[in-house]
């Protein structure tokens, strides 16, 4: 019982990571397109990051833990890397070239996270399951972008 628990926690944990990185990541980009259709998809996905994001604080409460969240050594690391990759080029191209990558890490940290926590609850998987599910579209959606 106490490993199922111990997987819930940290596969809901992974759930937050995931989803902040993703709503961080478009908080810092969304300001800087003019494309019209470009930037409706990326709060299109900005906002379903933060109801992902709520859903696992809310399954952590309820299972007696605390979300962790992103260090702020994490954030720092992307905001650095963002800026760096956009200092000379923020075309809508190079935009929607970093963020299909960064979905597809996501995915590959959905899979590896479902991997670590076989033993965390329906609930848990179908949650991160959902992530994964959702950063594999947005990779696919994001492609027209490209």
């Amino acid at each position: 019982m106490e490993n199922q628990k111990n997987d819930n926690l940290n596969l809901l944990e992974a759930v937050v990571q995931n989803t902040e990185m993703g709503k961080n990541t478009l908080e810092q980009i969304v300001p800087m397109t003019d494309d019209v259709q470009f930037k409706a998809e990326l709060l299109r996905e900005r906002n379903i990051y933060r109801e992902l994001n709520q859903e696992a604080h809310t399954a952590i409460e309820a299972c007696g833990g605390t979300a962790q969240g992103q260090s702020a050594m994490a954030k720092l690391n992307t905001k650095m890397g963002i800026s760096m990759k956009t200092l000379t080029d923020k075309s809508t191209r190079n935009l929607a070239e970093m963020l299909t990558q960064g979905s597809g890490m996501g995915v590959v940290d959905c899979v590896k996270a479902q991997k670590d926590y076989p033993n965390a609850a329906p609930g848990a998987k179908r949650l991160m399951q959902k992530v994964q599910d959702f950063e594999e579209d947005n990779r696919i959606r994001l492609e027209r972008f490209l």
